[in-house]
């Protein structure tokens, strides 16, 4: 049976991906590889279909496996939901049904997802190129959610050894990466559902339902629903069960977070908090002893709750499994044109009221309002949807307020939570902390904005100047560096005479480069150098411990250590121009005529500007080897030969921005090889290590 099961999912990839799913870069190679490749990579592209709903064609554009993936396959995101998400898959093919996924393929992937959380993008190959934008803008979200993907074609389980490593590595990242699979026998209940227009049949027995029926005008059932019943509709058909829906379930949102918590802790209180859910169905009948079974269904209302119900029901089963949920079931027999259509819009339409709405209405929030337009003559914007001020200068929002004054405060907990969701800030308890209801005024929030607005003026400025982990900091940690340099300003800052505030601004200069180079200090001294600086804004101890420490150094009048010399655009660009690379590869004659490169952008603001414009002509980032000491790579786009930097200049002008000085050895690399400096080093450490024999 495992053999036939592999025939017939091998059938439906052909069917279902051929000219969708590219191996033109495998022309070299022999048919049984390129054919084993397309089905590798086509189940890969189908897994993506499985846990996002996305059509088959974009599935096949998030595959990014061949020479230089790091053991990904594909790589999808998804920027709709309130929390960014990230599938992350390496696929395993075997014709006959055999593959497993081993303890090697698990280090390779989480090796492979370490370096993207680390932007060592121009680690992989130029596939990757398309995607950055997109991923970079959901791992630079801590609230982002990450699932690690292994799928394969064989009916063996995930080793016990296999899923540790999985297993250990989720744990680093607690709440943001989580770990799903599908082998054979998932992939061939896909196909009976259908590929392109799934029809998934539900069902619930007896034991779990509690239903009766409405039967005019239209037929329907409602009454609750066991939560491990749900759990295992979700378990079985993933995006699928919402075809209907307006949208697919939207990650570990603050409200979905909520209903996980409640039904791990009070689980029989689940059906008096919740709305519970809308099932659409093109038949439904129901057994003699009450089984339900639910053709061509799809839940319209209630993603989200029915995607916290499984996301729990895996965290605690037994506890879980004794909630109930509210159900409608609706008949589309016999019922009017476009009904369906109806009952989606009409239950999926309604005024959200957020946290922040409640905020407003605080008297502290009025009273600040007031004072900002007596005393300042600005706007304090309290009420979302409200006109914000005209310009900068004319006031703020009591959003943007509360995160200054977060970073402002004396424990780091508050920016803390700021940076992972701002809606935290609204609970009563945090609120009252930072707007006291009798040490709350206008000239002192104000003060607060403005330092925090120079703050991020100044990070602005001097990004570009940092790279590697540093970089990260800084794009993912503004918060905590306003923290810090808020605690490092001169006490009673606040207060200080008007002629004396000029001052209090223009020091956050200097503050920001130190508290930088003293958080990364603190964050490599106590994590290690090679830790993945996105877990200090997953976790409020890692955070609490960098910046107190931090602090410790700024407050105490030491100088926190330089940045490391790779932590400086400025000295890796001098350390690639003293390399000499092309002379040494030259000399060496270290690469063939026509060898084939491609051109990585330097993680940062230089990624952001040329990766739209990469991306926009595939053979912009592409180039030839050929023997010359100077202009040694012959360009795809024109076919003529520049030297690596004047090329990478040119490309910075033509995609629109100034051009800079750069090291275009840095950015050029030859796959499974390194850039054009790694291969000069390798060369000059080669013969170094020759001649001390």
């Amino acid at each position: 049976m495992t053999a036939l099961h592999a025939q017939q999912l091998e059938h439906a990839l052909t069917e279902q991906f051929t000219g969708i799913v590219a191996v033109d870069d495998l022309s070299r190679f022999e048919e049984r590889i390129r054919r084993s490749s397309f089905l590798s990579r086509s189940l890969a592209a189908l897994a993506i279909r499985e846990f996002t709903g996305y059509p088959l064609e974009r599935c096949a554009e998030f595959v990014i496996d061949s020479f230089g993936d790091q053991g990904i396959d594909a790589i999808a995101v998804d920027l709709t939901s309130q929390d960014p998400q990230v599938w992350v898959v390496q696929a395993k093919w075997s014709s006959d049904g055999t593959a497993v996924f081993s303890k090697g393929a698990a280090l390779d992937l989480k090796n492979g997802l370490e370096l993207l959380i680390a932007r060592e993008y121009q680690s992989f190959n130029a596939k990757l190129t398309p995607l950055i934008p997109d991923l970079e803008k959901a791992l630079s979200d801590p609230r982002v959610q990450i699932t690690l993907l292994p799928v394969w074609a064989g009916s063996q389980p995930m080793g016990a050894e296999t899923k540790e490593v999985l297993n250990r590595f989720c744990a680093e990242y607690e709440d943001s990466l989580r770990l799903r699979t599908l082998r054979l026998q998932d992939f061939i209940r896909i196909l009976r559902s259908g590929i392109a227009e799934p029809q998934v049949e539900l069902k619930a027995s007896a034991s779990a339902a509690d239903v009766s029926p409405i039967k005019e005008p239209i037929l329907a059932y409602h009454g609750a629903i066991g939560a491990a019943e749900v759990a295992r509709w979700y378990e079985d058909n993933h995006h699928r069960l919402f075809q209907r829906n307006i949208r697919n379930p939207l990650g570990g949102t603050p409200v979905n977070r909520t209903l996980v918590e409640t039904l791990r802790t009070r689980p029989q209180y689940f059906w008096y908090f919740n709305n519970g859910i809308t099932v659409l169905c093109d038949k439904v009948t129901m057994g003699p002893r009450g089984d339900v079974v639910m053709e061509g269904a799809s839940i319209v209302n209630g993603a989200q709750t029915v995607a916290s119900i499984h996301e729990a029901y895996q965290q605690a089963p037994n506890i879980v499994a004794r909630a109930r949920i509210g159900v409608r079931i609706i008949s589309l027999t016999d019922c009017p044109e476009g009904f369906d259509h109806d009952v989606t819009r009409t239950t999926n339409t309604q005024n959200k009221v957020e946290p922040q709405d409640f905020i407003a209405l605080e008297k502290v929030q009025q009273q600040l309002r007031d004072d900002f337009l007596l005393r300042l003559r600005k706007t304090y914007i309290l009420r979302r949807g409200e006109e914000p001020p005209q310009s900068k200068d004319d006031g703020c929002t009591l959003r943007e307020a509360a995160t200054a004054l977060a970073c402002a405060h004396a424990s780091p907990e508050l920016s803390f939570q700021a940076n992972m969701d701002i809606d935290l800030l609204w609970d009563p308890k945090q609120h009252h902390r930072l707007f006291p209801l009798h040490g709350t005024n206008a000239v002192r929030t104000w003060r607060t904005v403005l330092v925090f607005r120079e703050i991020e003026r100044q990070i602005d400025t001097q990004r570009p100047q940092w790279e590697g982990r540093v970089g990260t900091l800084a794009d993912l940690g503004r918060l905590l560096i306003a923290h810090v340099v808020f605690q490092s300003l001169p006490r009673g800052w606040q207060k200080v005479a008007e002629p004396d505030w000029p001052p209090v601004l223009a020091s956050t200069d200097e503050l920001v480069d130190a508290a930088v180079a003293s958080l990364i200090h603190w964050f490599d001294e106590g994590y290690g150098p090679k830790s993945q600086v996105s877990s200090i804004f997953r976790n409020a101890e890692r955070y609490t411990n960098v910046a107190h420490s931090a602090l410790a150094t700024l407050q105490g009048g030491t100088q926190p250590p330089p940045l490391a010399p790779e932590y400086r655009a400025s000295e890796r660009e001098r350390q690639a121009r003293q390399a000499n690379a092309v002379t040494v590869i030259y000399e060496n004659n270290a690469l063939e005529e026509g060898t084939f490169l491609e051109f990585r952008p330097v993680p940062g603001r230089e990624q952001q500007q040329l990766t739209p414009w990469l991306a926009a002509d595939p053979r912009r980032a592409r180039a030839t080897w050929t023997r010359q000491r100077r202009n040694c790579l012959v360009w795809a786009v024109d076919g003529v030969a520049y030297s690596p930097t004047g090329l990478a200049q040119k490309m910075l002008v033509e995609a629109g921005y100034r051009s800079k000085p750069l090291q275009g050895t840095r950015r050029w690399f030859v796959p499974q090889r390194g850039s054009l400096v790694d291969i000069a080093d390798r060369l000059r450490q080669e013969t170094e290590e020759e001649e001390e024999e």
